[in-house]
């Protein structure tokens, strides 16, 4: 299963915890990371390609940004300017998008959604039709032709969970059967075509 990978990177911890809220609820199956400091930022991005990037690039020095410059320009990596009050892009940083702090949540979704190929973020605005993480990961289950017994023993919960997130999911997706959500799973990139048995 291929998640999109998303840094954001900021040093304050309600930017963090902010945006961090507003991605768990893009349509894209993906892992998050948040950090508050330069180092570990760099750390991150010699070890990992993420998808997308989100940064103030505000804490980073000079040496930092010229290295984080040549990483994302080498690796052709998607990223967001995450301005903050009144600093500019003195760093002549080439970014993809820009978020400020007067975007509402739609904006910033929108903005997520196109840079990681998602054409439909209706779906991630509308509350019914998004599923929670844990949704995803039944609906995976299924899709791999596992039963409820099986997917509750393997994610650690009863069978009576399994069930009600069953009936969540089918309510939320208007999608009854395994097959669909199987289909389902192959589109939203929950699984590849290949696990399929």
């Amino acid at each position: 299963m291929t998640r999109a990978q998303i840094i954001i990177s900021d040093k304050s911890p309600l930017i963090l915890l902010g945006l961090s809220t507003i991605i768990e609820k893009i349509s894209v199956a993906h892992e998050l990371k948040t950090t508050n400091s330069a180092i570990e930022l760099i750390t991150f991005l010699k070890n990992t390609i993420p998808d997308l990037i989100i940064v103030n690039p505000e804490f980073l020095d000079k040496k930092q940004v010229k290295l984080f410059k040549e990483i994302i320009q080498h690796n052709k990596i998607k990223f967001i300017f995450l301005q903050t009050g009144n600093l500019l892009n003195n760093n002549n940083l080439d970014y993809n998008e820009l978020i400020t702090p007067c975007e509402n949540e739609d904006q910033i979704l929108k903005k997520i959604n196109t840079l990681l190929g998602e054409k439909n973020h209706q779906k991630a605005t509308k509350h019914n039709d998004f599923i929670s993480a844990r949704e995803e990961n039944i609906v995976r289950e299924i899709a791999l032709g596992l039963s409820n017994k099986e997917i509750a023993d393997k994610l650690f919960i009863s069978q009576h969970t399994v069930i009600t997130h069953r009936k969540n999911i089918t309510r939320k997706l208007g999608i009854k059967s395994v097959s669909g959500l199987t289909i389902y799973a192959i589109l939203n990139k929950l699984i590849s075509l290949d696990e399929v048995k």
